[in-house]
């Protein structure tokens, strides 16, 4: 059996059936299988998720992040396409990457809403709904404890929007690239999607799930990236945000990079001062 264990199935005539365990126990007549990513691949609360825990955590000194995607991101391209695995393996973080196809982490939906919009997660089922899944049959995610949120692109968004929601929680949070203040972004298809046209709805974009303005009620430490050179989503979104937040709230680092764009060059260089930024919060927890 490997040293670590990945993936548990439990299986029965009926069905299967994963038990309410932490990911480091080994549980009798668990039978461990190695996916493509050697990882739990598992249903949540109707979403497809990958979990992994690449470390023994026998000291209880391990910590959690849930990993969110941008628009259409696959979730595995954080496990493909960066070093956060090897990051979280050495320096004892499990990880929780739901699926989360084209959500822009809202709380509702309007009757100007598409109906491709409407189809997708929002940030309020993640809180509401996603979360207590995985408290339940996982004990991971619970209140109080070592837990963290980290996004790229509007992934970003959502995890500043999960610090904001449930501070109870989550005790730091980090965005990548991610956009807050969408009334600076009128004509962003994405928005438009979901707040309808700007023009006849100035106020659901000035005030529904407006990061920007209340920036200031998100208390927990705050990671903010992003490159000066980004033609997706504007520099100035990250920049607004930390300048904002930073008048009332000690712990926001920044780390804004001239020539970075909105890729995963760039994001992959963010990761290592993110969770460095993660391990400072997690020795003083």
């Amino acid at each position: 059996m490997s040293k670590y264990l990945y993936f548990v199935l439990f299986a029965f005539s009926c069905g299967s059936k994963v038990h309410k365990e932490s990911l480091n126990t080994v549980i009798n007549n668990a039978v461990v299988y190695r996916t493509i990513h050697e990882a739990i691949e598992d249903t949540i609360a109707g979403v497809q998720v990958t979990l992994i825990q690449d470390f023994q955590d026998s000291s209880n000194s391990g910590a959690t992040i849930l990993v969110l995607p941008g628009w259409d991101f696959e979730r595995h391209r954080w496990l493909k396409e960066t070093s956060l695995r090897a990051l979280a393996k050495t320096r004892h973080y499990r990880l929780i990457l739901p699926e989360m196809r084209r959500s822009i982490y809202t709380t509702m939906f309007y009757p100007e809403t598409t109906l491709e919009a409407r189809q997708e997660k929002t940030g309020k089922w993640l809180i509401d709904t996603f979360i207590p899944a995985i408290q339940k049959k996982y004990n991971l995610l619970t209140p109080r404890a070592r837990n963290f949120v980290l996004g790229l692109s509007t992934g970003g968004r959502g995890a500043f929007y999960c610090a904001w929601k449930a501070p109870f929680v989550f005790i730091a949070a980090a965005s990548l690239s991610g956009d807050f203040n969408q009334s600076k972004m009128p004509t962003d298809f994405l928005m438009k999607s979901v707040y309808g046209d700007y023009e006849r709805n100035k106020v659901r974009w000035d005030t529904e799930d407006n990061l920007y303005r209340v920036a200031e009620s998100i208390v927990q430490p705050l990671f903010i990236a992003h490159g000066k050179a980004d033609k997706v989503v504007p520099f100035g979104q990250s920049l607004a945000f930390a300048t904002k937040t930073q008048r009332t709230n000690a712990k926001v680092k920044t780390y804004f990079v001239k020539e970075a764009t909105h890729d995963f060059k760039f994001w992959n260089s963010a990761l290592e001062p993110a969770i460095n930024f993660f391990d400072e919060i997690k020795e003083s927890f």
